[in-house]
């Protein structure tokens, strides 16, 4: 079996430590306890400015996670600030990693809130078909809290889509204005 490089994606949920990301990070905690991951990337924007300035959800997750204190393995703690939406996580994620792989073979497993699994996967496979050989090198992890309400979170993902198949149309930034918009707002 040939050695990988394996990389865990951690997509953000908010600038307030709630019961559920607590939750959430408790599991990404316990998934690199057991896996040994080389690099974590933990995703997410400043996007509760008024009610948590300062703050970025990776920012957030970092800070929640180093109270633990990482195993005693090499890991590699790196944060994307940029991101807003779940495309811009998975897109810069992407940035992320082609910086730490050099030539390796590599595993990367992405952990979203569950009614995002679909969109996370669609995006996945988009953004990162050309960095693992094997279907099965990557892997969506889940944690089920509804953060959304499942008609909008459809509808999120079919633009997601189209925004994957049609990127003249420009729905991904769209989409990104609006949530950098609406970040100044809660």
């Amino acid at each position: 079996m040939e050695n990988k490089k394996h990389i865990v994606v951690v997509c953000g949920y908010g600038c307030h430590l709630n019961e559920q990301l607590r939750a959430y990070l408790n599991r990404v905690f316990r998934f690199v306890q057991d896996c040994h991951p080389q690099v974590i990337i933990f995703c997410g924007g400043y996007t509760q400015q008024k009610t948590a300035p300062g703050f970025s959800e990776a920012d957030i997750m970092v800070g929640y996670t180093e109270l633990h204190k990482w195993p005693s393995f090499m890991l590699q703690v790196l944060t994307d600030e940029f991101s807003y939406t779940t495309y811009e996580n998975i897109q810069n994620a992407v940035r992320h990693i082609r910086y730490v792989l050099k030539e390796e073979k590599v595993q990367i497993t992405i952990f979203c809130e569950a009614q995002r699994a679909l969109k996370v996967s669609l995006l996945a496979r988009h953004f990162m078909r050309d960095l693992v050989k094997d279907v099965d090198d990557l892997r969506v992890e889940t944690v089920n809290w509804e953060r959304a309400n499942p008609v909008r979170e459809l509808k999120t993902t079919v633009l997601t889509w189209l925004a994957i198949k049609f990127p003249l149309l420009g729905i991904a930034e769209r989409e990104s204005r609006r949530r950098r918009h609406r970040a100044k707002e809660i």
